[in-house]
């Protein structure tokens, strides 16, 4: 438009000259003329210039908010610890982050970064067990290679929900299973960015564990208060008929009810006790204790309500070793391990009890010679209501809880607590108390 508004004062300059002055020589008017068109042209290159100068300037600018975009987008998906891809319309992988690259086995050192995308032949002989690559000549030195979306997952669920949402424009959710050695589960969310697709895959794996040991906590519950209550009912059912008549069975039938009474209430102390535990809703009172005569005690008492066992019992623990924990807390752990140790033994068999002192810590360990704990089931120990070998498990009284609570109280007291297994020779639990000796010269 410059150009031809300059053009057009051209035309009216030279009728105008022309018309007026028509007495002027040839050489004046073409002096006058390379004026004028120095002049104007002048005022269209500096015009130009300004724009291009403006245009310039934009540019970079857009650039520059690109590149921020860029860095900061970059940052995002680097800290986030879902996995994300981007694919584009040809089902290529245009952007992923570091979760991705984990979880698909792809190269992390371009996760963040754009991908190259120009059309290309996969080459057939690339190994199966490697994304295949998509070769691209005239891609820029900076860019990375791509790859296909379908080598890249080898999931025909995932990979059929991003052509669904590159096609339709709908997002998509699907929950998928990762063929890997954790067998991890994601819900998979799939949504539309015009021309390109994003996953985001949610890592759900804990979740459904915990989804699991809920349910399996609340059957084990139920089989739990089921059987005393079955029990009971019968029992007092029989008396209704008649039984109360016959002081024998009338007392035989008592006792029961009394027994099944008596496991109920255990039961739901020890779900009491571990809500409280697990909530926080307690304290614990430290204090310097003598560790053998607490060990002590509680065998002592474990003796008189196994009075009718044969378990044999053993402590090696020095009467020097002193510990720093509540009194109250620590006899209900010792209990609970003994009397796991003595109600999963061997006909005959025995219970050790030892601690060792070493670098400011007490390692108390609690050795049966019973049957042992399968491998499988050893992670599973301590959560609530669990049993593993059910056959054995049928035979003895409790409620599968001693465990669990015996995990928080040590936790609670900042120590730890590991089990050692194998079957047909024993198991050995060992726990982690603070020496109050070693507290006493921190303290100093």
């Amino acid at each position: 438009m410059v150009t031809l508004a300059a053009l057009l004062i051209f035309v009216v300059y030279e009728t105008i000259k022309t018309a007026l002055f028509p007495e002027l020589s040839v050489i004046s008017s073409h002096v006058i003329t390379v004026i004028v068109v120095a002049v104007m042209t002048f005022f269209v290159s500096r015009y130009a210039l300004n724009r291009y100068s403006q245009a310039l300037s934009e540019t970079q600018r857009q650039t520059r908010i690109t590149q921020e975009t860029n860095t900061l987008l970059a940052g995002v998906l680097a800290t986030m610890r879902e996995a994300v891809i981007i694919v584009d319309s040809q089902m290529r992988v245009a952007l992923y982050n570091d979760a991705a690259a984990a979880m698909f086995k792809l190269p992390p050192k371009d996760a963040g970064r754009p991908h190259a995308h120009l059309s290309a032949t996969i080459d057939d002989g690339l190994s199966e067990r490697e994304p295949q690559v998509i070769n691209n000549p005239t891609a820029a030195a900076g860019d990375s290679p791509s790859y296909r979306l379908t080598s890249v997952t080898r999931d025909p669920a995932i990979n059929s929900a991003f052509k669904s949402v590159l096609e339709d424009k709908a997002p998509v959710e699907l929950q998928v299973q990762m063929a890997d050695r954790d067998h991890r589960s994601f819900q998979l969310n799939v949504a539309s960015l015009g021309d390109l697709a994003v996953g985001v895959f949610f890592d759900i794996t804990q979740l459904e564990r915990l989804e699991r040991v809920r349910r399996e906590f609340f059957a084990n519950l139920s089989h739990e208060l089921r059987t005393p209550l079955t029990a009971m009912l019968a029992c007092s059912e029989t008396l209704m008929d008649g039984a109360l008549d016959d002081p024998d069975a009338r007392t035989r039938f008592v006792e029961v009810l009394h027994k099944h009474a008596t496991r109920m209430s255990s039961l739901i102390s020890d779900i009491s006790d571990l809500s409280a535990i697990e909530s926080g809703q307690f304290e614990l009172s430290l204090e310097k204790l003598r560790l053998r005569r607490v060990v002590s005690e509680v065998v002592a008492l474990a003796k008189s309500q196994k009075a009718a066992t044969d378990i044999s019992f053993s402590i090696s623990i020095p009467d020097s070793i002193l510990v720093e924990a509540d009194r109250t807390r620590l006899e209900q752990i010792l209990y609970n391990m003994i009397d796991n140790a003595v109600k999963f033994n061997r006909p005959g068999g025995s219970v050790s009890i030892s601690a060792d002192e070493n670098d400011g810590s007490v390692a108390i360990s609690i050795e049966d010679t019973g049957a042992g704990i399968a491998a499988l089931d050893l992670p599973r120990v301590f959560e609530r209501l669990y049993r593993g070998d059910k056959s054995r498990s049928r035979k003895t009284e409790g409620a599968g809880l001693g465990l669990a609570i015996v995990k928080h109280l040590v936790h609670a007291h900042g120590g730890e607590l590991t089990v050692v297994s194998e079957l047909g020779q024993g198991t050995r639990f060992t726990f982690t108390l603070s020496s109050a000796a070693h507290a006493a010269e921190q303290a100093g």
